[in-house]
């Protein structure tokens, strides 16, 4: 039997009943994402000035019915202090801008999407950015282009759904064995949804401090480097995962009042991911001619050369659409292992990894093994000189 529409408006009407403590739990798994769309319209005699209000009559009862009862959504126009930023600074535009134009109470949504309107030469352009609030994560931004103005409504939920990202938060951490719980994942009716995360599917831990208020502390959200969570199982609204680090404790293992641990859902979109190699002592200072290896399958041992770090410490890495996306890369510098990078290329567009600086040692490799081979090469002319007085 499907799930309806209705069922989140049921659920609802039992949480009232639960203790506090599964409550949470309960409001976490099974209440709709609640998030705001926020439009901004570019001002031309081909864009009405009640395109916002068109949008916020047809939207909400679309999402709705698409997303069978996931996402609750409210539309209405950006901030004052936001609108030029969206228009013209969207590639640019950060969490904390958004944060700082933001009344702190529209922050309490899970997601906030940002709607871009432009008219170009026969049709709409569209372009959407989702802000998830709890983890302060901007998504990349989706393009999508409208004939009509009629297209917009359907144009513009598109978008939303290409930019959504599921929200899991960990609720226990055995070493590499982590379990999330989805956010919603009890009112998912099958694995089509958007909001479904389901094996062979990667996810990205953030830890969020916050303060007394509840609002993250200065410099309290830390997306932890080099560090994901493999989805190994699916039970209802749990996730069982694998954590794949370049760290021994990536994760705290225990929480607290001020301490979330979640986790979002990882989409690439670019093609590849530039790495850049820089001294872990003198954070200005390149590390060229460094190979940088891939690993190939399940086997540790089995590894393909992407190629060496150029003169400014960067290689290309480029995307993979198998095992979720999510590769060990393998730094060398000569025959020495610096370090194992796990990482979903196209994910982001630039990574810098900061590296103990291996020249030295290299170059002392290099002395050694040519003074070896000086050696080995005197013993083999000292045997051919004995060889000779013998005969």
């Amino acid at each position: 039997m499907r799930r309806g529409p209705w069922l989140p408006t049921i659920v609802l009407c039992l949480l009232a009943s639960l203790p506090a403590e599964a409550l949470a739990q309960a409001a976490w798994e099974y209440t709709a994402y609640q998030s705001r769309l926020w439009i901004v319209a570019q001002t031309a005699p081909q864009t009405p000035a009640n395109i916002s209000e068109g949008l916020r009559q047809a939207l909400p009862a679309r999402i709705a019915t698409t997303w069978s009862g996931l996402m609750q959504l409210q539309v209405a126009a950006a901030p004052a202090r936001l609108r030029c930023s969206v228009l013209n600074d969207f590639e640019t535009l950060t969490a904390d801008v958004i944060a700082a134009a933001t009344d702190a109470k529209e922050l309490e949504a899970d997601k906030i999407y940002l709607a871009a309107i432009r008219w170009k030469k026969g049709y709409f352009e569209v372009r959407v950015r989702e802000l998830d609030c709890h983890t302060r994560q901007l998504g990349s931004i989706v393009e999508r282009s409208a004939s009509t103005l009629s297209d917009l409504p359907t144009v513009v939920s598109d978008a939303i759904n290409e930019s959504f990202t599921p929200l899991a938060r960990i609720e226990l951490v055995a070493e590499k064995d982590i379990s999330v719980r989805l956010r919603g994942g009890g009112l998912i009716a099958d694995s089509t949804s958007p909001t479904s995360v389901e094996p062979g599917m990667v996810l990205r831990p953030i830890i969020r401090r916050n303060d007394r208020n509840g609002q993250p502390a200065k410099g309290g959200i830390q997306t932890i480097p080099w560090s994901y969570l493999i989805v190994e199982e699916r039970h209802d609204a749990v996730l069982e995962c694998t954590l794949r680090s370049g760290y021994r404790a990536a994760i705290p293992a225990r929480g607290g009042v001020r301490v979330e641990r979640l986790a979002l859902l990882v989409r690439p979109r670019l093609d590849s991911t530039q790495l850049v190699l820089r001294s872990r002592n003198d954070k200005t200072k390149p590390l060229a001619g460094y190979e940088v290896y891939r690993r190939v399958g399940d086997d540790n041992q089995k590894m393909e050369l992407l190629g060496q770090t150029d003169q400014g410490g960067a290689v290309t890495v480029s995307r993979v659409d198998q095992f979720g996306g999510l590769e060990t890369l393998v730094v060398k510098n000569g025959q020495q292992l610096l370090a194992r990078l796990p990482v979903v290329p196209g994910y982001e567009k630039l990574l810098t990894a900061f590296l103990i600086d291996d020249d030295g040692r290299l170059a002392a490799e290099g002395f050694v093994g040519a003074l070896n081979s000086r050696v080995i090469d005197l013993v083999a002319r000292r045997e051919i000189l004995v060889a000779k007085i013998r005969a």
